[in-house]
């Protein structure tokens, strides 16, 4: 009896340093970085489409998020952050900032990144390729997530879409007085009476009394643009 309980004590004795040394020595010093993008639902992403079609402006600046694991630091630390794109010019497609930099005792940043509209982007959708790569200052700790239906998501790539094209006609468009959609149609309108391009995209914005006042003066514009065309 005696001897059966010594056995098992040095058995036990023999799990819990087995146990202690699996651990990784310097688990604590672990300073990595990774891709923190995520929807309006909180589900992660690694790429994202955007569109000027709604936007006034011909650029618009999108954040990147990079989230940091580890410890808190009281400099700022350069994140090697890597870009590239089959089809899209830095300078004149988008720019960004020199350096991505974790700001002193911050856990996460967003990396802005402007894109421009061109005349390209009406028949194509350009595409930027983000990476994260290690450096002296951070690891990557880990290349994917898997999402909680199965889906994995990259956490060190992160690829941006755009264009200015419309993939579903704008939410608030009213078809009774306008007609039918047309890309073309819609930018006239906006150009002439200088409405904001997001209002059609938000049912019940653009009243049935400014519905009606939008019929009738894209109506007389046609009709003065035909007569003009004919004095030509």
């Amino acid at each position: 009896m005696k001897q059966h309980t010594i056995h098992t004590l040095l058995i036990l004795a023999l799990l819990a340093t087995g146990c202690r040394e699996s651990l990784p020595e310097h688990f604590g010093a672990i300073e990595g970085v990774y891709f923190n993008n995520q929807q309006n639902n909180g589900m992660l992403i690694d790429t994202a489409s955007y569109t000027f079609v709604y936007e006034d402006l011909d650029q618009m600046e999108v954040p990147v998020r990079i989230q940091q694991l580890g410890r808190l630091s009281q400099t700022p630390r350069p994140v090697n952050l890597r870009i590239s794109s089959p089809d899209a010019v830095e300078g004149v497609d988008y720019t960004m900032a020199e350096e991505a930099l974790l700001p002193a005792n911050a856990t996460w940043f967003d990396f802005p990144i402007t894109l421009y509209r061109t005349e390209e982007l009406k028949s194509m959708t350009k595409r930027l390729v983000i990476e994260l790569a290690a450096n002296d200052y951070f690891c990557i700790p880990f290349t994917e997530q898997i999402q909680s239906g199965g889906d994995t998501v990259s956490t060190v790539r992160y690829t941006i879409l755009f264009s200015d094209q419309f993939t579903a006609p704008p939410a608030g468009w009213q078809e009774l007085f306008i007609g039918d959609f047309s890309q073309q149609k819609f930018e006239l309108i906006c150009d002439v009476m200088q409405i904001a391009r997001a209002d059609f995209n938000e049912e019940g914005k653009i009243s049935s009394a400014k519905w009606m006042y939008i019929q009738s003066t894209m109506t007389n514009y046609v009709l003065d643009q035909e007569r003009l065309r004919g004095y030509c």
